[in-house]
């Protein structure tokens, strides 16, 4: 029957959506229970403590068809998606995080085997298994029987978009990093997909790039810029630079470290050599870019 919603209903298999979401935090573990019903519906029913809720959403635009992808494009589809609609509303994009990725094609893979849409007993347990720190954690699920590819990630998304709990911790506030993971299950064709989401403290490398460089007779000057990459919350913040020179075809050699200038004038400079120069930059978790993309400039 139309807007019937049930628990753990038989799993349909044309045209329809299952999606579940758990938020938890620590010293909080939400149990979640997910329930799905034919005829191109998507059924949710979210158990917290002693509160019981349950939603049935109408029918679902069929997705436009296009060709099929690889699990990475859906995945960074999903990512996509989410990033711009967080942007529409003046949230920050989450970071992807490895461990976090990881584990979320993990739990993909679990479910796409098993053929059950449901959340693992304690996220945080395995958070915690796998050394990801976190203070606030969730994890939006969903499978999917439109074909493999742009279709598959175009309708488990919408599911989510239409639901309020689930689109609620995809454009959460306080969350900055997520890992996003889909497999298939090849006895039926459907697409399962996890995303995984935590807030927890910086990881993420600041950046640096090179600005220019002039000369003055013998004297030289490098110029430079950096930043820390901005999370929705817990970001760290520039902190300094380290400064490596290099002359000829010698080997880079480290002048200055932790210094918060983003200005070098070398003197008094030997003539007849090529002077290279790069930096990297770090923020104040210890997290550490990349060296740059070198300047160099020829002192006659």
């Amino acid at each position: 029957m139309p807007g019937r919603t049930t628990i753990a209903g038989r799993v349909p298999r044309t045209g329809t959506i299952g999606s579940c979401h758990e938020p938890a935090q620590r010293g909080e573990e939400r149990a979640v229970t997910d329930t799905r019903a034919p005829g191109g519906r998507l059924r949710l029913a979210v158990i917290a403590g002693l509160a019981a809720l349950a939603l049935g959403v109408g029918p679902l635009v069929q997705p436009t068809p296009v060709a099929a992808g690889t699990a990475d494009n859906i995945e960074a589809s999903l990512m996509a998606w989410v990033n711009a609609d967080r942007q529409q509303r003046g949230l920050v994009p989450l970071r992807k995080y490895g461990k976090l990725w990881t584990l979320a094609g993990d739990r993909a893979a679990t479910m796409a085997s098993t053929g059950v849409l449901k959340h693992p007993s304690c996220l945080s347990c395995m958070l915690d298994a796998r050394g990801i720190q976190w203070y606030l954690n969730g994890e939006v699920i969903a499978w999917t029987s439109w074909p493999w590819g742009s279709q598959a990630a175009e309708s488990i998304y919408k599911s989510w978009k239409a639901s309020p709990e689930h689109w609620n911790l995809l454009m959460s506030d306080r969350f900055n990093y997520l890992g996003v993971g889909v497999a298939y299950r090849k006895s039926n064709g459907t697409t399962w997909a996890s995303i995984v989401l935590t807030e927890s403290k910086d990881r993420t490398d600041p950046w640096a790039r090179m600005t220019s460089v002039s000369r003055s007779g013998d004297d030289i000057t490098f110029s430079w810029t950096g930043a820390d990459r901005k999370l929705q919350t817990h970001t760290a913040g520039l902190k300094n630079y380290d400064v490596q020179l290099k002359r000829d075809s010698g080997s880079w050699r480290t002048i200055r470290t932790g210094i918060t200038a983003t200005t070098l004038t070398l003197w008094n400079r030997a003539h007849g050599h090529v002077y290279k120069l790069r930096v990297r930059a770090r923020d104040y978790r210890g997290n550490v870019s990349g060296w740059t993309t070198k300047l160099k400039i020829w002192v006659p």
